[in-house]
């Protein structure tokens, strides 16, 4: 086993005893290093502290937070979490000078490319123009990607295209906003669109075998 990834926040469907919301987050398991991580924080800490608690999990346990872009319904919840634990490493797209602002004294990143942060996961660097987005890569031990992404307005086949340059794609979970150009997504094995996808109908129509449904409480291992 890789990593387990737990979803902490969505909006679109939840599992007994968590809580909704509207955002994105999931918490990351490395098997390689002990460690959490923190993909985006949804955008109220209430829904994602009682969801994360709801795990098992301790906010302090959490040693990394890599936000996809900056919109409020993926960073939202970051000024709280960092009030409880400011030992957190950042990992931020843009506005490198905003969060440093916000957040004195704190250690933050912000790649332009493709770049390890930890033992066998990357940040694809940033990518989009008007709205600048990370995607999360999990390199397995099955020699491919696990891909999160947070709403992937420079489309997702941009983030498809980049991961593929280095190894193939066996998931990608997460956003995929309005994606329609469905080709890319062939040979990809775990399909978990959620969060603001569009057409999701039509990504479950063709490719059935495929998609996965992602829900708040949900635990994948890779």
């Amino acid at each position: 086993m890789s990593f387990d990834i737990k979803i902490a926040f969505d909006n679109k469907c939840v599992k007994e005893g968590f809580k909704p919301g509207f955002g994105f987050s999931a918490i990351i398991y490395n098997h390689f290093t002990d460690n959490y991580l923190l993909f985006d924080t949804g955008d109220n800490i209430q829904t994602l502290s009682h969801n994360i608690k709801h795990f098992g999990i301790n906010l302090k346990e959490i040693k990394k937070i890599i936000i996809s872009h900056n919109h409020y319904d993926h960073n939202g919840a970051l000024s709280h979490l960092w009030r409880e634990n400011n030992n957190i490493t950042l990992y931020i797209p843009d506005a490198l000078e905003e969060y440093e602002q916000h957040f004195p004294n704190a250690c933050i990143h912000s790649f332009k490319e493709f770049t390890e942060i930890e033992k066998n996961i990357h940040v694809s660097g940033q990518l989009g123009t008007s709205i600048k987005e990370q995607a999360l890569l999990l390199k397995s031990n099955k020699n491919e990607w696990i891909m999160l992404v947070g709403c992937t307005h420079p489309g997702l086949e941009a983030f498809i295209i980049e991961a593929r340059k280095v190894l193939p794609i066996g998931a990608i979970i997460g956003g995929f906003h309005d994606f329609r150009k469905y080709s890319y997504l062939e040979g990809i094995s775990f399909i978990g669109a959620c969060h603001c996808t569009m057409n999701v109908g039509s990504i479950k129509e063709r490719f059935p075998d495929q998609y996965r449904r992602v829900c708040v409480g949900d635990t994948f291992s890779f």
